[in-house]
């Protein structure tokens, strides 16, 4: 179909496919093969989209480089993509934010701002931890929300200059996972000035819990924000309880845990900085670490050597990073959550529980259950287990109703006989 472009220079498109009630209702995307666009858009551009008829369907930024081509900013024929929307937009975020966190920003000043699609800004996610705000594109350098920056930037200055917020700072979508630039005011130097002066490390809060952060090398934005209240549970179930957290990053978990009045926690990663800053984060929160187990392994190697000596635990937590990144891994995917839930359930005690976390939106929730079914062994017995409740992302992560893309947390907490 042909396209054209207004006289006001919107690039004008149509739709292979009749995709108008998915748009109308709430989807924001677009994919390449089902739309018709100008040749030679730049990522940025502004593209409006209408029905056969004529009417006006949508308008959204252009991704030349996506499999994702158009993502969804208004449905608003009288609404511009412009400066002013994104100001707008980012300005109800921190309302609903506002209104939503238990305790205030007294006691949890590290949260997500913006949710990019969830907050109807495509693209566009803005994570708060403490005096810096640090914000990623979509896309990287290159992503189209990205044309906006400055806007995001400003709006960003105005609104969190308030609240404390002296730096914004941008992490660069990266395959070796950092880097990034200042937009904005001075990184912090240290934890609260601590430290030998390491640039871009803040200590923050979370329901009063504190953890250091490295918002330039961490991994995402700095904290698995999403996994805030989750954090929150482990601590009401830990009481009295021996605590295993593979794949336990900082120790978020395991700080709650131990916080709560776990006997013992065990925190294995297979990275050797991030261990270390578990330790410390324990140390910060008047835990003597010295009293819990820190292993820099394998989360695999680890559970199978631990559950062949006959190790048991009350409570094993297992929050793996992504098996699934597109939807050809979602096979071997499943294959890796069976085999590290049947390693996982060798290891709780008998009447004990079990976390187990997927952040992939690839795997659906059903598929992810039917790897946690009794596929675990004790004594040479089938393991049962029994879900009691299972979890998504906290309400600062919020998503459209018609985009079960952004509904991508599942957390499973079940109890093994």
């Amino acid at each position: 179909m042909r396209s054209q472009t207004s006289e006001t220079g919107v690039a004008h498109a149509t739709l292979r496919r009749d995709l108008s009630r998915s748009i109308r209702g709430g989807h924001p995307w677009v994919y390449r093969e089902a739309l018709a666009a100008p040749a030679g858009l730049e990522s940025g551009s502004v593209v409006e989209i209408r029905e056969a008829s004529g009417r006006f369907l949508a308008r959204g930024l252009y991704d030349p480089a996506s499999p994702i081509a158009l993502r969804i900013y208004s449905l608003d024929e009288n609404e511009p993509v412009d400066d002013q929307l994104f100001a707008r937009r980012l300005a109800r975020a921190l309302s609903l934010r506002q209104t939503l966190l238990r305790g205030g920003l007294d006691e949890t000043n590290a949260f997500r701002l913006c949710n990019g699609e969830g907050d109807l800004l495509p693209g566009v996610v803005v994570d708060v931890y403490g005096p810096v705000a640090v914000v990623i594109f979509d896309g990287g350098e290159r992503g189209p929300a990205r044309t906006f920056a400055p806007a995001v930037t400003g709006a960003l200055v105005k609104l969190l200059s308030p609240l404390g917020v002296g730096a914004i700072y941008e992490r660069l979508q990266r395959r070796d996972g950092g880097g990034g630039q200042l937009l904005w005011g001075a990184l912090p130097h240290g934890a609260d000035g601590a430290d030998g002066g390491k640039p871009g490390e803040v200590v923050v809060k979370e329901h009063g819990v504190r953890f250091h952060v490295d918002i330039v090398h961490g991994q995402k934005s700095g904290l698995f924000l999403d996994q805030r209240e989750n954090r929150r549970r482990v601590r009401e179930l830990a009481a009295g309880r021996s605590v295993w957290n593979g794949f336990a990053y900082t120790g978020g978990f395991s700080v709650y845990a131990a916080l709560g009045g776990a006997r013992r926690v065990v925190s294995v990663d297979v990275a050797a900085p991030a261990i270390a800053a578990a330790r410390r984060n324990f140390t910060l929160n008047g835990i003597d670490a010295n009293r819990h187990g820190f292993f820099s392994e394998d989360a695999f190697t680890h559970l199978a050597a631990a559950a062949a000596r006959g190790e048991r635990h009350d409570l094993v937590i297992v929050d793996p990073p992504s098996f699934a990144k597109a939807e050809r891994d979602v096979p071997a995917a499943l294959s890796a959550y069976r085999e590290l839930h049947g390693l996982a359930l060798q290891l709780v005690a008998p009447g004990g529980l079990l976390c187990a976390a997927s952040c992939s939106s690839h795997v659906p929730e059903v598929a992810f259950l039917t790897t946690l079914v009794s596929v675990g062994k004790l004594h040479k017995k089938e393991r049962r287990t029994r879900l009691l409740e299972v979890f998504g992302q906290p309400l600062d992560h919020p998503s459209p109703p018609a985009f079960p893309e952004g509904r991508y947390l599942k957390f499973a907490l079940l109890a093994v006989d």
